[in-house]
This record gives structure tokens, C-alpha cells and sequence, in this order.
């Protein structure tokens, strides 16, 4: 009865529009959840509501997601309802990918396929080097070999004219090659987790009563055939998505998505259309960039209007945005509660310098994974290969390493592996005896010594401690997955292993933190799903936003995704371009999306005063570094004059090591980071 007094109280709260798509019944809905419109909610609820009042048991459930934090949240939140429910209960909620390898790990005869169920994950860049042996060793003519892994995505969904470009050569044969070592191997990379998923999904009786699928406008065609392959005559899809952030076709979503799978299914179609997030102004102003403008309703009240803000250069505007948000965070706002999005992540390095210099303190949201650390790199290919007697490719990466592994040549390691010769290796020896250790070994701490790996992260370099710290940080990560699972050493590596490969491990941040109080920096398509009280969209000029319109199509995409980053704002948005880019690619002056904002929701303003370059950037801050009020003039009280571009002219009141407070008459008392200030001492 507390469950569904919980959910009860959950239900009321809902608006009449969530109510209908909660408690809706039909075999196929579809909700186009307007931004902003509590999405996540209603899809949690429609979980509950199907458990406590339909009697749906969660395993009878699969609930798509398109990233782990969502589905982690979907978790949480359910398990907050009622503390009786077990994250194990939820056997199949997650990404895509994540549902495909749990259906593969327990329900699936992979076996028929040449697998064993303990087969690994392998992440983009094993399965390229995988590639790059097979092209050696098979002396296979290749050509665009920088664009592979696009090609071997276009053959698995057997589009053969993109696979094999404008010159024929071996790329059907490598390819037919990869397929055998693979399963030899015992692997399979992402894109097989799901292809294989549907293959195999015909050969079983698999009944879920429900598919609920997050953010549907982002299902690409092998996705959606996925989709097609759970559901059977009896299961009913409840799909909630927006068409108006649409934004990722360049990698396989479709702009009729809605449209098709309407009619493939005869879908009934509701919507939310009241937007909780934006005050009236700012999702007035987004509207300029959608179909369906009437659709979105606003609970919010008016609002402030939106500054567009012209700077001289990038530069320019980093200061402007360190001297902005300094004044922000004085005036009581978090760092938390301030992004600057950006269309290219190379937008971000100016703004981290003078972030670095001014003491702010930031986020920047770039998706990272173990393997962007050597060490852990080559570690983790090492835990493959122990775990995993089939793994002759991560041993080759191994034992070749020069910076951790042994340096050994092909040729000897061919040998070592082969058994052609006396030829040895004590890290092989180590390797292969792994799991034949790990079986009567109480502590898995002992995982560092086993392997000697002292000896490997060479002790006598500069980086030698960090290394061994990422290792053991690493080690107690796997301990802690494989004691929550109940698993055994072998077991729990694994494990942790196909879960890192799809998901990154946070040693190194792979989303925006966005409990910590710093600002996010961000790109605008990864800022999709969040909310922040200040928003500044710099870089608004043709070339930047948008990127590119060689389409109409493309320019369609641009304009959903400029969407998407404006109605990230709660109450204050502004919106910056250049007079000057420093990019030839770049046109100076007003994007052409400018162009189309209603006068009445927008105020504008220029802050072209300094005109700065960044080459300038550490001579001007060395300068900076030395300027020095004497403090007996202001103890004798002699007021020390300086001029400001923006604020005029002000008086010294005081000054330390690391800043300098001015009073200007106009403005009041400012305060200037030493290293950036831009002020003339007169």
C-alpha cells in the first residue's frame, strides 16, 4: 500500500495531458513530448502505473534508453517509489546497447552463432586495430582506411555502395575476415550487440507485456528493427520523444521518424505541450526555430528579454563572459547554474585559459573512456586477454607495448603464442595463468603484485606514481562491481569490462557533473536534457551556428539543434557573435538565425571596446603580472587613476597579490584577476 500511495501522490501531481499518457492502454502510442514538458516523468510514472495498478511485473518490461545516466535515473527514481524494488528486479532497463548484451548474456543462444556466452565487448578502437592486423596480415588493399568504421557500419546493414566508395578493393573480404576472428576471438563490437540480438530474438519465445522507449526522435534504422524483433502481437510500445530535437540524423536518425513509425503501426499520438522549464520570453523566442510553433504552451511568467551581445573575437568574449560570471557568482549565483554552449569543442580552449587564469571554476563536457589513459589502456588490455584465453589480440597489444608490455616483436611474440618454439614471456606466462590463480586467491588486491606490474609502469619515470594510482583506482573500482554483482574475480572483471566499454568509467568525467558547483562548457548537442538558470550561446555567426546549410534538410537540423540550446535556459539566455572569428571558414557579423528574432523579445548590445588577440594573450598577462600600486599611496590615500574600456574611469581602493579593486563612478566597486585585467593605469 505505500507503493501505490507513493505512485497516487506521483499521479496527482501530473497535468491533464500526462494523466491521458499514463494511464493510455493502446497497443502503439506515440508522445511527442514538447521541451521541457516533464518527458522523463511521465515515462517514469507510466512504469509505476503499469507495476502498482496493472499488476506488470518489471521483467515483463523493456525500457529503452539512449544514454547510461538516463537510464540510471529512470532506476533511481523507481526504486525511490518503493525501496522493495532491486536494481536486478529491472532486468531489462538501460541503453540499447546495454539490453542487447543482457539479452545475449542470459536469454539468447549466442552459441549458435560461434559465441560463448562470456564473450567480451570491444570498443571502437580494439576493433580497429583488430582491422589493422587482419589488413597486415592478409595483406588486404584497403582503401579510406580513415573512414572504416563507417564503412563497416554501412556493410552490416548491407548498404555495399557507401562500403565500398568510389575504388574497388578488399573491404568485403576484410570484412568477412573481421566476422571469423571475432568469433574466434570470442567478441563482438557495439553494433553487434544489437544485430545479433534480432537475429536471435526469432529463435526464442520472448513475451514482454511493455516496450517503453526514451527519446524515440534518436532511433536510427538498426535500433528501430531492434525494437521490432522484441515486440510480438501481444507487447504494446509506448514511444516518447520530440521531433523538434531531431539532431542527430548525420548518424542515423531520421526527420519522419514519427511519421513512419505512425503508419507502420497505426499508432495513436498524444502530446505534451506545456513547457515547465523557460519563462514565456525565451521559449517565445525558441519558437522561431520549430514546425508546430502552436503546440508549446508556457506555465512560466514573462521574463526578462534575451541580450544578443556583438564581441570583437573569441578572445574578446572570454573575458567578457570570466568579468560576467565573476560578477554573477559575487551576486550570490552558483557556478553550477551557469553553461556556455558552443557549436565546435575546439570553441572551448580560449574560454578554459582565461577561465584558468581568472580562478573559475569549470566543467568541460567531452566524452571520455578508460582508454584515453596509457596506462589504463594497456591494463585493460591485459585484464581481456587474462580473462579471456581466446583474447590473442589484446595479448599481441600487451606484450608489444614498449611504455608497460615487454617491447617484443611480432615475430616472437607469433612464436609465444603459437607454441612454436621455446620462446617465453613472463607477463604471458602471467597472463595465461590467471584464471587458474584467481581461483584459490582470497584478496583481490593481490591483482597488482600477481602481475608484477612495478615492474611494468617503470618505476624510475616521471609519471610513475600517477600510473600506479590510475591502476589501483581501477582495481578497486572492479572490486566494488564485482561485490555489488556477487560475482567471483574472473566474473567481476569481465563484467566490469563489457561495462566500461559501453559506458566509460568516471576516473575520467564522461558527462558534466552537474552537481558540482564549476560552469559548463559545452557543445550544443551535448547539452540535450539539461537546464541551467544562465545560458550563454556564443559563436552565433554563419559558418559556426549554423555550421553549414548545403540543404535544406541540414538547415533544418541546424535550426532544431540552435532549439535545443536556447531552451536549456530557465530565466536569462544570451546570445554572442563576432566582428573578427580568426576563421576563414567563418563569416564575420550577425548569423543569419539572428536575423529571425521577433525585436520584441531582445535587447542588444555591443562589448567591442578591447580588441584583443589570443597570441597576445600570455605577453599581456606577464605585463598584467607586474603592474603593482605601490600600498603607501593608497595608505597615504593618494587615489590612483585608471581607465576601463567598458566602465570608464575608476580609482584604486585596494589591491593583493592575486586582485584589484576598482571604484568606478558609474558602475561601483569592480574587482579585476590580476593576470587578465584589462585596465589602463593612468
Amino acid at each position: 500500500m505505500v507503493a501505490l500511495k507513493t505512485f497516487d501522490e506521483i499521479f496527482e501531481k501530473l497535468n491533464k495531458y500526462q494523466k491521458e499518457a499514463v494511464t493510455d492502454e493502446s497497443l502503439t502510442t506515440l508522445v511527442n513530448a514538447n521541451v521541457g514538458s516533464g518527458k522523463t516523468t511521465v515515462l517514469i510514472a507510466k512504469v509505476l502505473y503499469q507495476h502498482f495498478n496493472k499488476g506488470v511485473a518489471f521483467k515483463d518490461m523493456v525500457v529503452l534508453t539512449f544514454t547510461n545516466k538516463a537510464a540510471g535515473e529512470i532506476k533511481k527514481r523507481i526504486i525511490e517509489a518503493n525501496v522493495n524494488i532491486k536494481d536486478e528486479d529491472m532486468l531489462y532497463f538501460g541503453t540499447f546497447h546495454s539490453v542487447a548484451l543482457k539479452m545475449l548474456k542470459t536469454l539468447l543462444p549466442v552459441d549458435t552463432l560461434g559465441y560463448t556466452s562470456d564473450f567480451t565487448v570491444m570498443d571502437p578502437e580494439e576493433f580497429l586495430e583488430m582491422a589493422m592486423e587482419l589488413i597486415l596480415e592478409k595483406n588486404f588493399n584497403i582503401k579510406y582506411k580513415n573512414k572504416l568504421i563507417k564503412r563497416f557500419e554501412r556493410l552490416k546493414i548491407a548498404e555495399t555502395s557507401y562500403a565500398r566508395m568510389k575504388y574497388k578493393d578488399d573491404i568485403e573480404a576484410l570484412w568477412e575476415a573481421l566476422c571469423i576472428e571475432k568469433r574466434k576471438q570470442n567478441k563482438m563490437d557495439f553494433q553487434d550487440l544489437i544485430l545479433n540480438a534480432i537475429n536471435l530474438l526469432e529463435t526464442v519465445a520472448f513475451s514482454p507485456k511493455w516496450i517503453i522507449v526514451d527519446e524515440f526522435q534518436d532511433c536510427d534504422e538498426t535500433q528501430l528493427k531492434f525494437i521490432k524483433a522484441i515486440k510480438n502481437e501481444e507487447t504494446r510500445i509506448f514511444a516518447v520523444g520530440d521531433p523538434n530535437q531531431i539532431i542527430y540524423t548525420w548518424r542515423g536518425s531520421r526527420i519522419n521518424i514519427f511519421t513512419e513509425f505512425k503508419k507502420e503501426y497505426n499508432a495513436i499520438e498524444l502530446t505534451l505541450p506545456v513547457n515547465y522549464r523557460s519563462s514565456a520570453n525565451i521559449l517565445e523566442l525558441a519558437k522561431c526555430f520549430i514546425v508546430g510553433q502552436a503546440a508549446l504552451q508556457s506555465t512560466r511568467e514573462v521574463g526578462k528579454l534575451v541580450s544578443i551581445l556583438n564581441h570583437y573575437d573569441p578572445f574578446n568574449e572570454a573575458n567578457y563572459l570570466a568579468e560576467k560570471i565573476t560578477e554573477l557568482h559575487k551576486s550570490g549565483v552558483n557556478f553550477k547554474d551557469i553553461a556556455v554552449f558552443y557549436r565546435m569543442q575546439k570553441q572551448s580552449q580560449v574560454i578554459e585559459e582565461v577561465f584558468n587564469k581568472g580562478k573559475i571554476p569549470f566543467e568541460v563536457s567531452v566524452r571520455k573512456t578508460l582508454t584515453d589513459i596509457p596506462v589504463l589502456r594497456w591494463f585493460v588490455a591485459l585484464l581481456k586477454a587474462s580473462t579471456n584465453e581466446k583474447d590473442t589480440g589484446n595479448l599481441v597489444t600487451v606484450l608489444k607495448d614498449k611504455t608497460f608490455g615487454e617491447g617484443l616483436t611480432r615475430l616472437k611474440i607469433n612464436k609465444i603464442v603459437c607454441d612454436k618454439s621455446e620462446e617465453s614471456s613472463s607477463l604471458c606466462n602471467k597472463i595465461r595463468g590467471f584464471e587458474r590463480w584467481s581461483i584459490n586467491v582470497a584478496c583481490t588486491h593481490n591483482i597488482y603484485d600477481y602481475f608484477d606490474l612495478d615492474s611494468y609502469l617503470s618505476p624510475t619515470s616521471s609519471t610513475y606514481g600517477e600510473n600506479k594510482e590510475y591502476v589501483h583506482t581501477l582495481i578497486n573500482r572492479i572490486l566494488q562491481y564485482g561485490s555489488y554483482k556477487g560475482y567471483d574475480i574472473t566474473e567481476g572483471i569481465k563484467g566490469f569490462i563489457n561495462s566500461s566499454a559501453l559506458y566509460g568509467v568516471d576516473i575520467l568525467k564522461e558527462d558534466i557533473h552537474i552537481s558540482e558547483d564549476s560552469v559548463k562548457l559545452m557543445t550544443l548537442h551535448a547539452c540535450k536534457g539539461l537546464e541551467f538558470k544562465y545560458v550563454f550561446i556564443i559563436g552565433t555567426n554563419n559558418g559556426l551556428i549554423p555550421l553549414h546549410s548545403r540543404s535544406s534538410e541540414e538547415d533544418e537540423e541546424e535550426k532544431r539543434l540552435f532549439f535545443v540550446g536556447i531552451t536549456r535556459a530557465i530565466d536569462n539566455l544570451e546570445i554572442s557573435y563576432y566582428t573578427s572569428t580568426g576563421n576563414s571558414r567563418v563569416m564575420s557579423g550577425k548569423s543569419s538565425f539572428l536575423y529571425m528574432l521577433p525585436k520584441h523579445l531582445i535587447k542588444s548590445g555591443d562589448y567591442n571596446e578591447v580588441k584583443s588577440d589570443l597570441r597576445a594573450f600570455r605577453h599581456e598577462i606577464k605585463n598584467n603580472m607586474g603592474k603593482s600600486i605601490k600600498s603607501e599611496l593608497i595608505d597615504n590615500q593618494i587615489k590612483i587613476k585608471v581607465r576601463h574600456g567598458r566602465y570608464g574611469l575608476g580609482t584604486v581602493e585596494s589591491e593583493d597579490n592575486d586582485t584589484i579593486r576598482v571604484l568606478f563612478e558609474n558602475y561601483g566597486m569592480k574587482e579585476f584577476t590580476r593576470g587578465f585585467n584589462p585596465l589602463e593605469f593612468l
